[in-house]
């Protein structure tokens, strides 16, 4: 279960994000004017005991901004729409539920028709998100996934009658959206399903797995996926188009977060091995194989801190590289393969990327 122990954020605070940089806009609550955040491609919150900082990655440096950024949860941004939707604690504590705050053609909004929210993800194009909500305190009250439209600021209804499994769900593109679920009462109806939201339709994607999927990412229209049967897991690239499974791998137990990378065709993911070790592993759709990119170096990698690949073609993630229990942010090089410190100092740090 993925952990939120990101950073805390007030309603004061929050607007203060908003004065540095970028164009002027109409606050959607008042006279007050809000700017429109003009941060880079891959970003990094740090939390910090009192307070949290707000990091842009430009040249291989961290560049601090001039405003703290306290308590966000979560983040999902589009700097070439200019759309920053962040998830922020209610009174300053996870017991107190969660809401979305939205900042959309320079117009701030809030989803808070719920207790709490985890797991945003932004359409590529920006207009759309989708996460999944509680009704309560209790995990039994998850509602599933939701989808709402930032243009129409309104939920999505969709004809589905699917329980979508935790935060397996991905945009593949501005209109379609592929999660893992299963219908209730519908016995064998395990699946990977698509949404057209410009058809209004549902449709199954992949059937007839062998196993229960614990993770997947796309690539383009192809999966990576990872199935359990049993006690055993394995790691499978299966091809869309000719319906066909190749095996990868079954030493990668668990996989929590990965970044896409579209122009060199492959996918960079943090997964566990049977050591219950956690590393960075880089998949290739050319070659068809996994392999593992860090080893003792960083020491451990962050499970929840996120893996973003940046526009210049360098990954980003989290882990622990000293002797000390805090983290540092690394950077990996796919061209020549080396993996660098590049924060100054150690903290707990969560990493997002923008679509530039």
């Amino acid at each position: 279960m993925k952990v939120f122990m990101k950073i805390i954020f007030c309603a004061a605070v929050f607007l203060s994000i908003f004065t540095f940089g970028g164009c002027t806009a109409r606050d959607g609550y008042g006279d007050k004017s809000l700017k429109i955040p003009a941060h880079s491609d891959v970003m990094v919150i740090e939390n910090k005991n009192n307070g949290g900082n707000i990091f842009d990655i430009k040249g291989d440096r961290l560049i601090k901004e001039k405003t703290s950024g306290n308590n966000i949860l979560d983040l999902a941004y589009n700097v070439q729409k200019s759309v920053y939707v962040y998830l922020v604690n209610e009174g300053g504590t996870e017991k107190n539920g969660s809401r979305i705050v939205i900042l959309h053609r320079g117009v701030k909004s809030e989803i808070k028709d719920f207790f709490a929210a985890k797991d945003i993800k932004m359409s590529p194009g920006g207009d759309k998100i989708a996460c999944r909500v509680y009704e309560n305190s209790s995990l039994g009250s998850a509602q599933g996934m939701k989808v709402y439209g930032l243009e129409s600021k309104k939920y999505i209804k969709l004809k589905s009658k699917v329980l979508v499994s935790g935060n397996l769900y991905q945009w593949l593109d501005d209109h379609r959206i592929i999660y893992y679920g299963s219908m209730e009462g519908k016995k064998n109806s395990d699946a990977i399903y698509l949404y057209d939201f410009n058809k209004d339709r549902e449709q199954v994607y992949l059937s007839d797995m062998g196993g229960y999927c614990t993770y997947f990412a796309a690539a383009g229209s192809n999966l990576l996926i990872l199935l359990q049967n049993g006690s055993e897991s394995n790691l499978y690239y299966y091809n869309h188009k000719t319906g066909k499974f190749q095996f990868l791998s079954d030493e990668i137990g668990q996989i929590y977060v990965s970044a896409a990378d579209s122009k060199n065709k492959c996918i960079f993911f943090i997964g566990k091995d049977e050591g219950n070790a956690d590393s960075v592993y880089k998949f290739s759709q050319e070659e068809i194989e996994v392999s593992r990119i860090t080893y003792d170096f960083p020491k451990d990698v962050s499970r929840y801190g996120g893996i973003v690949q940046g526009k210049n073609g360098k990954v980003y993630f989290a882990g622990t590289g000293g002797a000390e229990n805090g983290q540092d942010v690394f950077m990996y090089d796919p061209s020549d393969g080396s993996v660098n410190i590049i924060s100054d100092h150690e903290g707990i740090y969560n990493i997002y990327f923008g679509r530039n």
